[in-house]
């Protein structure tokens, strides 16, 4: 079957678009997935929808975030079908509750960039964000990673900004007690 005139012209302007980002989604497929061959899976089921439907992509708007949408979304259906929410949420209150735990025995702000330069591994970082819940660690990586404004990473989550702010919150908060944690240890070892 040959291509049309408009099927080349979406092809380029795809490649133009939508291709530029192919990194950032493989990066965020590898923290949302936590698996290579399933954040390949990811990014491909994400270029494959992006193509698909890129007719509903309104040129000079951010092809980013809606990529990331797409990717959340098919992360999101692939998650619920294997995983189940009862695993979400079992892990996100058992974080939540070593927080509190933490929160009571040491009032310390630590600032988790301050706690990064400190460590200076990025290692650490990859595991603490790693750690995270998958509702958090999304939208960490949507906020502070993607630099999506609130509304776009709402927009992508499919929830109000205030939920984005909240999880953003506790994200900053988990990521927090993780890398000072990290940062105890490795002095610990060192002394």
């Amino acid at each position: 079957m040959a291509m049309g005139a408009g099927d080349s012209q979406k092809r380029k302007q795809f490649e133009t678009e939508a291709l530029p980002h192919l990194d950032l989604l493989f990066t965020t497929a590898m923290h949302l997935t936590r698996n290579r061959d399933d954040a390949d899976d990811l990014c491909q089921e994400t270029m494959l929808r992006a193509y698909r439907f890129f007719h509903q992509y309104s040129p000079g708007t951010d092809c980013r975030a809606w990529l990331l949408t797409i990717m959340y979304n098919a992360f999101r259906s692939s998650y619920s079908r294997r995983q189940g929410r009862e695993q979400l949420s079992a892990s996100t209150q058992e974080f939540e509750r070593a927080i509190d735990a933490e929160s009571n025995q040491n009032a310390s702000q630590a600032d988790p960039q301050q706690l990064l330069i400190r460590s200076g591994l990025d290692e650490d970082v990859e595991k603490a964000l790693d750690s995270l819940p998958e509702e958090f660690r999304t939208a960490l990586l949507l906020v502070d990673v993607n630099d999506l404004s609130y509304a776009q990473a709402a927009q992508t989550l499919d929830v109000p900004i205030g939920t984005v702010r909240s999880r953003l919150s506790r994200a900053r908060s988990m990521m927090r007690y993780a890398l000072t944690h990290m940062v105890r240890a490795r002095r610990s070892a060192g002394s």
